[in-house]
């Protein structure tokens, strides 16, 4: 090779190393920004989910306090929102109800906080119902009674004396 192109090669090459460490240096301190203000959003979204437990707590203690305990009702949506299937809802169901689950129930629940997308209850009591069939065939529930399944494994809460 010729020395000019010698010289050629390495200034393309020269330039490009720095085009490429002038990149890397921006794309690195985009990244250090991002990653402070995820930080900063993380923390304050930390600090208003306390918030608002806290002031969940303080006002169904204020209605138990009045007498209104029966308007506080559990939270299915925030508590099934979790479970990405059927199959894990309707575990977590029973898990809240002392390892039992009725088919009713599981419907009402699933079909009213919109966990299933029929048009129908019927369809949904169907559907629920076959799964529940299903899951008691893989060794998931036990088939207690008409309509009635316990989680295996579950463990019957105490009796409150």
């Amino acid at each position: 090779m010729t020395v000019n192109r010698l010289k050629k090669l390495r200034i393309n090459n020269h330039s490009y190393e720095e085009q490429t460490r002038r990149l890397l240096a921006e794309t690195q301190s985009e990244l250090t920004t991002i990653g402070s203000q995820l930080a900063e959003l993380q923390q304050r979204w930390d600090t208003l989910k306390k918030e608002a437990e806290a002031y969940e707590a303080a006002l169904q203690g204020f209605l138990i306090r009045i007498g209104k305990q029966a308007s506080v009702e559990f939270d299915w949506s925030k508590f099934l929102s979790e479970a990405k299937t059927h199959k894990e809802r309707l575990q977590l169901i029973a898990k809240h109800n002392d390892g039992k689950i009725r088919v009713n129930q599981a419907t009402d629940i699933l079909y009213t906080k919109k966990f299933t997308r029929t048009k129908k209850r019927a369809t949904a009591y169907t559907m629920i119902q076959g799964m529940l069939t299903t899951m008691a065939e893989e060794g998931i529930f036990e088939k207690v009674g008409s309509g009635e399944y316990r989680l295996i494994g579950s463990q019957q809460s105490m009796p409150v004396l």
